[in-house]
């Protein structure tokens, strides 16, 4: 993965300008052509791909497109990681996904929520349980994940399956996604999340 040694001003400018465009996108329901087609838009650009070509090659400056902002793109709308402060409009959080799931009093454990799957550590104060999220797509990701910590968790380790604007599951698919969960010994439920405003939002550079 190539890591560009640019200027702190120049590479906050690419990326606040990168993510604007993929949210006016809509990014994660781009299709694989249409994605093909704005990596080369941004390579074009005179102010983010041709400026990059000062500090790399046309090969590096292509797969960091791909392999830095854009990996990183759904986790910092996860709130997750260290290119958070970049986008626009991002979900609630781990707080959001804990209090879905568990009774009122439960929290997130502070330094536990971290990606692949995204996940966090929940706590009421006495008993601490390991949860996972992510999309319907990911469920046999989220599954394994939950099972490895469900053979030594002191509690059932919970999923919660996010939609978000956009998305539906069928009532049906739900109902296999709760039995299939229920099978393995893990708590499963149900979010559709909306994006706030990201308070964490970097302004452009002057």
């Amino acid at each position: 993965m190539p890591q560009l040694n640019l200027p702190e001003d120049l590479r906050r400018r690419i990326l606040l300008s990168m993510y604007r465009t993929a949210d006016e996108l809509d990014w994660e329901f781009l299709g694989n052509s249409g994605k093909t087609a704005q990596y080369r838009r941004w390579f074009d650009d005179p102010e983010i791909g041709q400026r990059l070509l000062n500090y790399a090659h046309e090969k590096d400056v292509r797969v960091w497109f791909k392999d830095v902002p854009m990996k990183e793109y759904a986790r910092a709308q996860e709130g997750i990681g260290n290119f958070v402060p970049y986008v626009r409009r991002r979900f609630r959080g781990a707080d959001e996904i804990v209090q879905t799931l568990c009774a009122p009093g439960w929290s997130v454990v502070p330094g536990s929520v971290e990606g692949k799957p995204n996940h966090c550590l929940a706590t009421d104060g006495a008993t601490t349980r390991y949860i996972c999220w992510g999309r319907a797509g990911r469920l046999s990701d989220l599954i394994w994940a939950a099972v490895n910590e469900a053979i030594d968790a002191e509690a059932r380790p919970g999923i919660v399956v996010t939609t978000r604007d956009g998305e539906s599951i069928a009532q049906r698919e739900r109902d296999h996604h709760v039995r299939l969960a229920d099978h393995c010994g893990i708590d499963l439920t149900h979010l559709h999340r909306t994006m706030i405003d990201n308070p964490d939002l970097l302004q452009d550079p002057e």
